[in-house]
């Protein structure tokens, strides 16, 4: 008989090592907190406190690469907010029913790079959604010749809110090594203005508004399960 070398016992080990790592990395679940049959069309209201939707145009949407949009996200909603008292308000939603390696969501500072755009700043914040309770976002400044753009967008992957691009793919692996791969939602609001103070709080303001006017069971859908039950 001829017996397995110290070699092969390695290599062996180490294939078996290496075959129960990708099966433990491999999702056996799903995780959805949108709700079955709901869209993002009536799920955020028409009119949200001061502010009233109104058809326009001219909104820098995620770009299509040979139907990655379609891919990527299963709904996108765009519309423009105007109030007589408060800046208008571009308000973009795209969600996704899958976020794993190969679709992912699409952070502003790459999008808005793809059309053009410059990326002057870009912080983290934390946007007050109820008293002691504030949720993680990321505020960014877009430019190009024509325009500039005060923008504030926050992202959930799952029960997760991560506020960067390893953040997310950090949610990810966590999920992964959890068993299961979950959605995204993309919540992105901007003026077409330089940011200011007034500016940032106005854009906290609608986000605000807008959490507070969806009804309670379709807000995990943007925030989250723990961060919606805080809110309720």
């Amino acid at each position: 008989m001829t017996h397995p070398s110290r070699r092969d016992v390695l290599m062996g080990g180490a294939l078996v090592a290496g075959a129960g790592g990708a099966l433990a990395m491999t999702p056996r679940g799903r995780l959805t907190l949108m709700l079955a049959g709901h869209q993002l069309e009536t799920m955020v209201p028409k009119q949200l406190g001061p502010w009233t939707y109104a058809p326009s145009g001219g909104i820098v949407l995620p770009r299509d690469e040979d139907g990655l949009t379609a891919k990527l996200y299963g709904q996108v909603l765009s519309r423009v907010y105007f109030s007589p008292s408060r800046l208008p308000v571009v308000l973009v939603i795209a969600y996704g029913e899958v976020q794993n390696d190969l679709l992912q969501l699409h952070r502003p500072e790459v999008c808005y790079s793809a059309v053009g755009f410059d990326i002057t700043e870009m912080q983290r914040a934390d946007i007050m959604l109820a008293p002691g309770v504030s949720m993680p976002a990321r505020q960014l400044v877009a430019r190009n010749e024509e325009r500039v753009e005060s923008i504030t967008y926050w992202t959930r992957i799952g029960d997760d809110l991560p506020t960067s691009g390893t953040e997310q793919r950090l949610a990810k692996l966590g999920q992964q090594l959890d068993g299961y791969i979950s959605d995204g939602i993309l919540v992105r609001m901007s003026c077409p203005v330089a940011p200011t103070p007034a500016v940032r709080e106005q854009l906290a303001e609608f986000a605000r508004v807008m959490v507070h006017a969806m009804p309670a069971p379709d807000r995990p859908a943007l925030l989250g399960r723990p961060l919606a039950t805080r809110i309720a």
